[in-house]
């Protein structure tokens, strides 16, 4: 379902690569968690995986779709069709309520399910919340609802960029299981970057990014 080969990326301030000559496969439903120092490229993989940038070399296939993309069309398309993106930095809009940001993707793909929005946003424990303004939340309500809207259109591929950075001990726990129980009902692959070791855990297959390989 994701097939990474020999990626390379490395910035012009940059004496070595960030990412190099890395290598990774996962199958459709699969879960890895990736941890690493800070700077180590944890977050670059998952911008390269996205489409956000581009390796200087190798390959990265997701669902039959090889990137890089030809054009925007493309990517945006891809990104509706088959990613949901966890964001260190939520990337909510402020301007509307708790349900509508979680609806926003599933109705540019067109498969609003809102039974399912509800089961999501009920195990995540922020149906409360529906209609409250998203400029309103707690940094940790707002961690919430981002997961919700990487899950509720249904994608094949979840990438989670600390997905419970800003939750206490207690909710990153509740949290980081709802979310890893979720990608398993759907048959989602779930690639998460975590700095928690019991986040970590719960994949099936965890790794560490070091020297811009991977290491199991």
């Amino acid at each position: 379902m994701l097939k990474i080969h020999h990626l390379s990326k490395q910035f012009d301030d940059s004496n070595k690569p960030v990412i190099d000559d890395l290598d990774l496969s996962l199958d459709t439903g699969q879960s890895v968690s990736i941890r690493g120092a800070s700077g180590s490229g944890k977050s670059t993989l998952l911008s390269l995986i996205a489409g956000f940038d581009e390796p200087d070399s190798g390959s990265i296939t997701v669902h039959n779709v090889t990137l890089p993309f030809k054009g925007e069309k493309q990517a945006d398309r891809f990104r509706r069709e088959h990613l949901g993106v966890v964001f260190q930095s939520f990337n909510l809009l402020s301007c509307l309520s708790v349900e509508d940001n979680i609806a926003f993707t599933a109705r540019l793909k067109g498969n609003v399910d809102p039974d399912y929005q509800q089961h999501i946003m009920q195990r995540l424990g922020i149906s409360a919340l529906a209609g409250k303004s998203a400029a309103l939340l707690s940094g940790g309500e707002q961690q919430r609802v981002a997961i919700a809207r990487a899950l509720v259109h249904k994608p094949s591929l979840i990438l989670a960029d600390e997905p419970t950075g800003n939750l206490d001990e207690d909710n990153s726990e509740k949290v980081s299981a709802a979310l890893y129980a979720l990608c398993c009902e759907l048959n989602t692959t779930l690639v998460v970057v975590t700095h928690s070791n019991e986040v970590a855990a719960l994949a099936q297959r965890q790794c560490w990014l070091r020297h811009g390989k991977l290491e199991d």
